[in-house]
């Protein structure tokens, strides 16, 4: 029974957001939260370039009301700052710790 609980608390568990995104469409102005999620879009990079560019998050965003592509890929650092955005289709407003994030 123990086992089952257990069993049944992961697999309901939502993934945890580390991070969200605020985009704004080129085209039709609408704003988009994207949340990041820590498990599976951070990205490690090996730059030996860039030694302060450790993780790389690249996201495809498609709005509610507009299905306009947009996409963004951020560089972050050890310490999970911005060091640059890269951005088609839509403005980065603000890249921030997502605050539904629970410890």
């Amino acid at each position: 029974m123990g086992i089952l609980k257990i069993f049944k608390n992961f697999v309901s568990a939502k993934p945890r957001r580390a991070f969200c995104a605020v985009v704004k469409c080129s085209d039709c102005g609408e704003v988009v939260r994207v949340g990041i999620d820590r498990s599976s879009d951070l990205q490690i990079e090996y730059n030996g370039h860039n030694p302060e560019h450790c993780y790389t998050i690249k996201k495809e965003i498609i709005g509610k009301g507009c299905f306009n592509l947009m996409k963004i890929s951020l560089a972050l650092t050890k310490e999970a700052g911005l060091l640059f955005s890269d951005t088609q289709g839509c403005k980065l407003i603000s890249f921030e710790k997502d605050s539904r994030d629970v410890a």
